[in-house]
């Protein structure tokens, strides 16, 4: 329906309401999204579509499902990188652009001299985030992956990022989050490079993995380990609360937490095959070890020139392992890859690979899949294995220049691939969850009910266990046993609290139905919300 007969429609909808309303100005109706007189919630969201302001509020309090692709460490924002160093002591190199103990001397300069000289403050923001890229004026790519060798100079922990997310993602009607970090001690990882000392680095070979995965084999199986994996990652995630004000801390730690976290170790694409061994191991540990761990993946440039040469023997690696140590969950970057940063060759078939070889369930950006041989028969393949692409419209844009028609993102929902808006990196991009719903409701021709089933698809495709809510994928199905859950005035069975509390993917789902009904009877009554 084209949008003047739309809005016209709209218009009629409301044509009986007061024209005291709020919105009149001179006797002409002109109504709000939140307004009482409409009945309709697609309506409700055409009129949110007028302006980018109108269409933030509406979506910032939508909820979203999940995020399931998020770097941590790129998810702080340069404002609490500085924050951060003003804690730690720190003064400021303008030599290097990294925070420093060293003392003010020459391209040294205070801390307060950075924040208070507007010129090295616009500096720093640019330099830390891609708040300094314009299109058509520098290299984007290279900016944003050269953003990471400056922010761990801030010394901003793990625990202080995860509180930062968390609100964030609380403030966002966000219930559930996949972070890409560490998931490990170093001392797992001193313990296997031991076990594998005898294997040379510069010589390692597919041909060794038999006998280098049989020397970690002490390592492996200590249970010290496993322990230590949870202590880890439970002191991170501890301290990350304890950051937080009560009221904040019970909205994620209380009997029914309003948001889930959960981890992803990460593998590098750029370092010699014997590590990427060693921290596959390590992490496919990891997930047998703690619940909260939930997949593997890798990360770095796709185009970076080892990860082209190391890929065919990467996903051997993760193959090898996976059929080993228990088959676990694996999301793969791949096909984040454009032709001003690679050759076509790579793209023919790295999104192929990463799902038959590399046993991804998940694809990270997928953004070169046209460029995949036999194309058609991929995405059908993708469509039938239910795959789901982790859609990431921000970055993809400014690190490869990919934005509107030139993006897969509607070749994939025509195709009946399963896709989801992300933000990969929100503090670098400078973006947020609610940005990435904006971007795609202004670039593509997406209804309400369409945002609604993306945000199904982040809690549906979520490695999280249990068999959910839906029947086979399909969000007009309901199981047996919760038909009634979309019903307004809907209360729980004592069976259905029971199922609940075995199924952790149908609790999510189910919270987020209940969370579409409140969210649409939040905006007939005006669309109010506490002010603190």
């Amino acid at each position: 329906m084209q949008h003047g007969l739309r809005y016209g429609l709209i218009i009629a909808l409301v044509s009986t309401v007061s024209a005291c309303s709020l919105g009149t100005q001179h006797g002409t109706y002109d109504p709000l999204f939140w307004d009482s007189g409409l009945s309709d919630m697609e309506a409700r969201f055409e009129l949110a579509k007028r302006s980018e302001p109108e269409l933030i509020a509406f979506l910032r309090r939508m909820p979203k499902g999940s995020d399931l692709h998020n770097h941590l460490s790129g998810a702080t924002y340069s404002d609490y990188l500085l924050d951060s160093a003003k804690a730690n002591g720190l003064n400021y190199n303008l030599a290097n652009d990294r925070f420093t103990d060293e003392k003010v001397d020459g391209q040294v300069i205070a801390f307060d001299t950075l924040v208070s000289n507007s010129t090295y403050y616009a500096h720093f923001l640019d330099t830390y985030s891609m708040r300094g890229w314009y299109s058509n004026t520098t290299n984007g790519h290279d900016h944003f992956f050269n953003t990471f060798n400056y922010m761990s100079s801030a010394r901003r922990s793990g625990a202080e990022q995860l509180a930062e997310v968390i609100r964030r993602n609380l403030y966002q009607n966000i219930e559930y989050a996949e972070f890409m970090t560490s998931t490990a001690p170093q001392e797992l990882s001193d313990a296997l490079d031991k076990a594998m000392a005898s294997f040379d680095s510069d010589d390692f070979g597919l041909e060794q993995l038999e006998a280098c995965f049989t020397a970690t084999e002490t390592v492996r199986k200590d249970p010290h380990w496993s322990k230590a994996i949870r202590d880890y990652i439970g002191k991170r995630q501890d301290d990350s609360y304890a950051l937080l004000d009560e009221a904040t801390r019970q909205r994620v730690t209380g009997k029914n937490p309003e948001l889930i976290i959960r981890y992803i170790p990460q593998l590098y694409r750029t370092v010699p095959l014997k590590r990427f061994f060693r921290d596959a191991v390590a992490a496919m540990m990891s997930v047998e070890a703690d619940p909260r761990i939930v997949a593997v993946n890798m990360v770095q440039a796709e185009d970076d020139p080892h990860s082209r040469w190391q890929f065919d023997a990467q996903m051997k690696i993760l193959d090898f392992l996976w059929t080993r140590m228990g088959k676990p969950n694996i999301a793969l970057h791949a096909g984040e890859l454009v032709l001003q940063g690679s050759p076509v060759e790579p793209m023919w078939n790295r999104i192929r690979d990463s799902i038959e070889i590399g046993h991804a369930k998940r694809i990270g950006h997928g953004v070169a899949i046209a460029w995949s041989r036999d194309v058609v028969g991929l995405l059908e393949e993708m469509r039938r294995r239910h795959v789901l692409v982790e859609i990431c419209l921000s970055s993809n844009e400014s690190i490869l220049g990919v934005a509107g028609k030139a993006h897969p993102f509607m070749l994939y929902r025509r195709a009946g691939v399963p896709v989801s808006l992300n933000t990969d990196d929100e503090g670098v991009s400078r973006s947020t969850l609610t940005e990435e719903f904006v971007k795609a409701v202004e670039r593509y021709p997406l209804s309400y009910r369409d945002l609604k089933d993306l945000a199904r698809n982040s809690i549906e495709y979520a490695f999280l266990p249990g068999t959910g809510l839906y029947e086979n994928h399909d969000y007009t199905r309901l199981r047996p046993e919760f038909l009634d859950v979309r019903n307004p005035e809907w209360q729980s069975t004592s069976l259905q609290k029971e199922l609940l509390a075995a199924d952790p993917k149908l609790e999510r789902e189910v919270r987020l139905e209940r969370a579409f009904i409140d969210f649409e009877r939040n905006l007939a009554q005006g669309f109010r919300e506490p002010a603190n």
